[in-house]
């Protein structure tokens, strides 16, 4: 049965944003640390297509004191050799390990849990790893249900090959389009047989299924 769109997130969620533009990432990844902050979560944010220095200068613009959250250490923003691509390649079980020692480190410091975010540009890179998105993606499913955490995946929908947004889709219970609303995602779960016809026009055909099971 599909759940009635939200406009909150909360821990254990999952959800990947399909943005079109710089513009509907900054817009994303602004509301969504503006949210973790105002739980009283530390905010972890690993940047791409922006550097640290765009993304402060977006949640300025978007009333937070990027300084003062940055110096108490509410605020984490990191790139993607720092993340992801550290030691120059992808290992999901690297990835995991190191959001659990986040979480770890967050509540010890006395934070209600850690809000992450990462913008998956660095697959485009071609890294040695990259191969296992998929099975990364699997992972945090499991992985943010039992944590307190939350985390945040998004992905240029203009830029990244078909079968990338392929294993986003299958992945993901919630996906966050044209909006703050988080929809239900028919297509999370589904075999790759399912997600076969890898084509922009798919993944454009299955984003307006999705909007349309919002508004059933």
């Amino acid at each position: 049965m599909t759940q009635p769109p939200r406009a909150a997130y909360q821990q254990g969620d999952h959800v990947c944003t399909l943005y079109a533009s710089p513009e509907e990432q900054l817009q994303a990844a602004v509301e969504y640390i503006c949210a973790g902050l105002a739980r009283g979560e530390r905010c972890l944010y690993v940047c791409g297509e922006h550097s640290p220095d765009q993304l402060r200068a977006a949640l300025s613009e978007g009333g937070v004191d990027v300084a003062a959250e940055e110096r108490r250490g509410a605020l984490l923003l990191i790139t993607k050799r720092e993340g992801h691509l550290k030691g120059g390649s992808f290992e999901p079980s690297k990835m995991i390990g190191m959001l659990r020692n986040a979480v770890a480190d967050a509540l010890a410091a006395g934070y209600r849990g850690l809000c992450a975010a990462g913008d998956m540009n660095w697959v485009l890179d071609g890294a040695q790893g990259t191969g296992l998105l998929r099975e990364y993606e699997r992972l945090l499913n499991d992985f943010y249900p039992n944590q307190r955490a939350l985390g945040l995946c998004q992905y240029n929908r203009r830029t990244f090959p078909a079968r990338f947004l392929d294993d986003c889709m299958a992945t993901h219970p919630h996906v966050r389009v044209d909006g703050p609303l988080l929809l239900t995602n028919p297509f999370y779960g589904l075999g790759e047989d399912a997600l076969a016809r890898k084509s922009a026009d798919e993944i454009e055909r299955r984003l307006r299924v999705v909007r349309a099971g919002s508004a059933a």
